[in-house]
């Protein structure tokens, strides 16, 4: 095998074929990073002159005349060919170890196991048991386990099969709420790059992204149809009639509900009821004075949420999504993942990406709200096999290792 640099139409060619092909590995993706902190190089793998591995790498300066490579969602290459891998790794250490570099970083999206949240098991792969074995004998560091969102991309991974998938498989209570939203006078309508601002002060606290990068995230990706910027929009008159006319049906129930208590002021069931009753009404009470208060200012519309989607090779990715949070009872976030994996599944889409989940199966888990919100969706759960250092410079990396140069660059709370 030889390994060389290869441009990226020549890599975008190879990937868009690829069984791991992923928006990470792509040159539209490589070209949003080279505005970042890190410089970007395409490499191949070839055997009697065919492309058999490639992969994009990101590079920056770790120290002085050392630099560390990043690999995004891995290297695409059938890690299952244990010679082919074997060889891959061994001509790529050479490579980048002429060049300076101490490490390449990776975290393939290779299956580990399924994971069965309602019943807190894993089928594993045994092939990717064996493959970690494999990379540990090559010469990778595998690094610790994250339950939550240690590492740099999500071990979780909530995916919706939008070909099979039925809105009739959900809960009672979800199916009753997705109905409720045809009159609520929401819209899920496509934004353009004049929105990015407002899509940013939904989500500007969520992680360390700045406005600029979203920027050259929807540009890059738009210029080959890949990314939609989708807004919710909020009708205030359509909103106060839809709760008008529930603030009704709820009135007559509470009326049901007090006299049946009055009657069985011992019935702990029915008090729960009655105070359930009474909060939904002073919740329905205060949306519509919110609402009226808005149009009296002249605020007939407002954007209340909004979602930035990849889409690469039949794959929708919601990369991030945020949402105001004023009304009590408009749950803006779980309209706009309806209506994604709705409108994406009648346009042709395989997959919806639902990006990231914890490990962690118990009520204690701080992200335990992230987890529930997701998988009442029904989607299946992916654990990849985590993430690996390929050691391209033993004694440079233990250096950088014991000056904590590489803690202070990967490991945050």
């Amino acid at each position: 095998m030889k390994i060389q640099d290869i441009d990226g139409d020549t890599f975008n060619e190879f990937a868009s074929k690829h069984i791991l092909k992923n928006f990470f590995q792509t040159k539209e993706y490589g070209e949003v990073m080279r505005h970042s902190e890190f410089a970007v190089r395409y490499v191949g793998g070839y055997v009697n002159n065919e492309l058999v591995a490639a992969s994009l790498i990101l590079y920056k300066s770790i120290a002085p005349s050392i630099k560390y490579g990043y690999a995004p969602r891995g290297f695409l290459i059938n890690y299952y060919d244990t010679d082919l891998l074997r060889e891959w790794t061994k001509k790529l250490k050479d490579f980048f170890f002429s060049k300076g570099y101490a490490f390449i970083k990776i975290n393939p999206e290779v299956t580990f196991a399924k994971v069965n949240f309602d019943d807190k098991t894993k089928t594993i792969n045994s092939k990717s048991e064996n493959l970690i074995k494999v990379l540990k004998e090559c010469g990778y560091d595998k690094l610790k386990d994250n339950l939550y969102f240690e590492s740099l991309l999500p071990k979780y991974t909530p995916v919706i099969n939008l070909q099979s998938y039925s809105f009739d498989n959900l809960s009672e209570e979800l199916k009753n709420q997705i109905k409720g939203y045809d009159d609520q006078g929401i819209y899920l309508i496509k934004g353009n790059e004049n929105d990015i601002d407002t899509f940013y002060s939904f989500v500007e606290n969520k992680n360390n992204k700045t406005v600029t990068y979203y920027k050259m995230l929807y540009n890059t990706f738009k210029d080959s149809d890949k990314s939609d910027l989708l807004l919710a929009n909020l009708d205030y008159s359509d909103y106060v009639k839809y709760l008008q006319r529930k603030y009704i049906e709820e009135q007559s129930n509470n009326e049901k509900l007090n006299a049946l208590f009055k009657e069985n002021p011992k019935d702990e069931e029915l008090f729960k009821k009655k105070m359930e009753s009474d909060k939904l009404m002073n919740d329905i009470q205060f949306d519509i004075t919110l609402g009226n208060e808005k149009m009296q200012e002249s605020v007939l519309q407002e954007i209340y949420g909004a979602v930035l989607i990849i889409k690469h090779e039949g794959r929708v990715s919601i990369i991030i999504s945020g949402q105001k949070k004023d009304f009590r009872l408009l749950d803006t976030k779980t309209f706009i993942y309806y209506k994604i994996i709705e409108e994406y599944k009648k346009k042709g889409y395989l997959f919806v990406d639902l990006y990231g989940i914890t490990g962690d199966f118990t009520d204690n888990n701080p992200y335990k709200d992230l987890n529930d919100f997701k998988l009442k969706f029904k989607p299946t759960i992916y654990e990849y096999i985590g993430e690996f250092d390929l050691i391209v410079n033993k004694p440079i990396h233990q250096i950088l290792w014991s000056t904590n140069k590489i803690q202070k660059e990967f490991y945050y709370k």
